[in-house]
């Protein structure tokens, strides 16, 4: 904690508050800015289409004569900031199509407020303010009750409101609603700012009656609020009290640090609604909450803000943003709707359905992988791997699930392991519209046991368990059967490492050398440690036995699995690697008989060191992940050897089999259901 800072008297800061003029502002909004505010504006109307420019003065209107029209339909609103706080992330840079991606997901699910960026910031978010509007966006956001807001700051200090660049940019821009971040810790408005108690509540207060002047409805976020509240509470409320004083409808209570206690946030944030209904502002002004995860507390403080009495939550998808990100903005609709019984999205159970889709979507558009742990919507959310828990969903499905997976749009899973139990296999292919008798479950599950003691992760590995799956049936007609193979790669002129070559164009230096630099050696050729003109040869040799089988037999005849020919095909190809070289060539022996592998290809591979010593010998596990060109269809397989060629060919050949097994002219039919991003996919259509 930083050290207290002198308390201001409360006699002192009502003289404050009325020395800045920081008094209650009309209702109703005054009409908008004169022409000259209008001068070299960069929001041109040529890009906003005139209906579209009705429908916003149409909500305006609206929220002038409600303060607050979601409460016909919401207990808490949601505000989400992923276009502006949440691409703070690293790693995340959102292009302006990307931008509106996000936004069309965010309108989508029903949340009531955009944040669509910082229209004094840059280009941009000008151009996202300019297209939210042509694109036709803004009208399926009215249709939604989605309101956009542009974020800003107040103003500067020394600088009245008017002539304020930043804030005129706020009044140029097209967007109904604005949020301007105000300092709320008297220390901070003194060293960063350098402003004192009364020029800072000067600058909230004028900021926001200059733009309820022209009709923008205001959200203040007291930036530090809780940092501020602990150092100098009177301060800290006192900005708060002033900015819903001018005019501002929310005044949001920021966790800038993230380092707040759940507690600590309920009691402060009850001590601001108390002093507003002293002030008798409750009606017209609500409370906010607005959490950073650095504490990995910024849920549990949104939802600790809640019960203190804040009507707004502010935060972002999938929880990004700076350092360890914000609140997680649909993990916290979740628990408002599930937990608190609060409704928070206008459409209510069927919004709630969409919250795993849109995380996925989202994710996809931030091209981030999507966490599978990440709560409610991550594919591990459901998953379950232990034997007893399985055993035990079979009979209580709620036994290990806080909640019925299929309320947000996620599903539960059997996850097949050497953890499992003869219920994770039964499970497991329930899933995969498969029916096993005991017997074969206990096979199967012998098989994984043993596979993973080898080194095998199987987890998520569904194709390859399918295939054992598969070769545990008795009446199962294998497509081939890989008789032989072999690899070999060499190298024409591998050439030798030489410890004086140097880089072409400069010199050997020699700290030693006393002559003078011209009479240093330059342009010397080199090869960074190997000489050149090697050349890689990979050649790969596969014999294969492809089956065929009596179609006449009935499937429930014990010949029905049982091979009537056997053709073998022996085919030679190269490739760019060893693995490469042996996919060519075992693909050149099947693809005669099974047309649809032309479109199979190997889309990730990953490879695992199974050593704690990292010796040369340790076991490899190789991971393939496969995709139909067609319709995008994915699945996994997994191998493990001493020999990584072993390993490789063991996870091709099960990735082969399973692709023939699902895979016909008009799709795939794959239960798969996450790729390497863990991006949600719907099932390709059967073939």
């Amino acid at each position: 904690r930083t050290p207290r800072a002198r308390a201001l008297p409360r006699d002192a800061m009502a003289l404050a508050l009325s020395a800045v003029g920081a008094f209650p502002a009309p209702r109703s909004p005054a009409p908008r800015s004169s022409r000259s505010l209008k001068d070299g504006n960069r929001f041109t109307r040529k890009t906003a289409r005139p209906a579209v420019r009705s429908r916003g003065e149409t909500a305006a209107a609206r929220a002038a004569a409600s303060p607050f029209p979601y409460d016909a339909d919401l207990d808490v609103v949601l505000y989400d900031t992923t276009l502006r706080d949440g691409s703070q992330q690293v790693g995340i840079s959102l292009t302006c199509d990307d931008k509106l991606a996000v936004a069309e997901h965010l309108v989508a699910l029903g949340v009531g407020y955009i944040e669509g960026g910082y229209p004094g910031s840059n280009p941009k978010d000008v151009e996202f303010f300019q297209r939210w509007f042509s694109s036709g966006l803004a009208e399926r956001a009215e249709a939604k009750k989605v309101t956009l807001a542009a974020f800003g700051m107040t103003r500067r200090r020394g600088v009245a409101a008017e002539n304020d660049e930043g804030l005129k940019a706020l009044v140029e821009c097209p967007a109904p609603c604005v949020c301007v971040v105000a300092k709320a810790w008297e220390e901070q408005c003194e060293k960063v700012l350098g402003v004192g108690a009364a020029e800072n509540l000067a600058m909230v207060t004028e900021s926001v009656a200059f733009l309820k002047k022209h009709g923008k409805e205001v959200i203040v976020d007291c930036e530090h609020f809780f940092d501020g509240h602990s150092a100098n509470a009177s301060f800290a409320v006192a900005v708060a009290i002033a900015a819903a004083k001018a005019g501002a409808s929310h005044v949001v209570l920021c966790d800038t640090n993230g380092g707040t206690m759940p507690w600590t946030c309920e009691a402060a944030t009850s001590e601001v609604l108390h002093a507003l209904r002293s002030e008798n502002l409750n009606d017209v002004c609500r409370l906010g909450t607005h959490a950073h995860n650095d504490t990995s507390l910024a849920v549990a403080n949104s939802l600790a803000g809640v019960k203190g009495g804040a009507r707004m939550v502010q935060g972002c998808v999938n929880g990004y943003g700076e350092r360890t990100g914000n609140a997680d903005v649909l993990v916290v609709a979740g628990n408002l709707e599930l937990k608190m019984n609060k409704r928070c999205l206008p459409e209510g159970n069927d919004a709630v359905k969409r919250l795993t889709q849109t995380a996925s979507l989202v994710a996809k558009a931030c091209k981030q992988p999507l966490d599978q742990r990440q709560a409610y919507v991550g594919s591990s959310a459901f998953a379950h791997k232990g034997g007893l828990h399985v055993a035990a969903l079979a009979k209580m499905p709620m036994s290990y699930n806080h909640v019925a997976p299929e309320k947000v749009g996620n599903e539960a899973r059997a996850v097949v392991s050497e953890l499992s139990g003869r219920g994770n296999i039964v499970a497991a292919a329930r899933e995969a519209g498969r029916v096993v008798d005991p017997a074969t479950a206990t096979l199967v599950l012998a098989q994984i046991k043993d596979l993973e003691s080898r080194g095998f992760v199987l987890e998520d590995a569904g194709a390859t368990v399918e295939v054992l799956f598969k070769r545990a049936d008795p009446g199962y007609r294998a497509p081939f059967n890989v008789l032989e193979f072999n690899v070999a790669a060499s190298n024409s002129c591998f050439g030798g490492f030489v410890a004086n070559d140097v880089p072409t164009g400069r010199a050997r230096d020699d700290t030693n050398d006393k002559k003078d630099d011209e009479e240093k050696s330059v342009g010397v050729p080199f090869s960074v440690g190997y000489k050149t003109g090697s050349v890689a040869v990979n050649q790969a040799v596969t014999k294969v036995e492809l089956l065929t089988y009596d179609d006449a037999v009935a499937m429930d005849d014990a010949a029905y699995g049982a091979p009537v020919g056997r053709k073998t095909e022996l085919c030679v190809s190269e490739g760019n690697g060893p693995v490469n070289a042996l996919a060519n060539a075992l693909r050149l022996a099947l693809v005669d008989a099974y047309p649809q592998l032309e479109r199979i290809h190997l889309r990730d591979y990953k490879v695992d060191l199974l050593s704690t010593e990292g010796t040369s010998a340790a076991t490899t596990r190789v991971t393939m992940d496969f995709a139909d060109k067609d319709s995008d269809a994915v699945w996994r397989t997994v191998g493990a050897h001493a020999s990584i060629i072993e390993a490789s060919f063991r996870a091709l050949v099960d990735g082969m089999e399973f692709g023939i097994a699902q895979c016909g002219p008009d799709g795939c039919d794959v239960a798969a259901r996450y790729d390497e991003k863990e991006e949600k996919r719907e099932a390709p259509a059967a073939r």
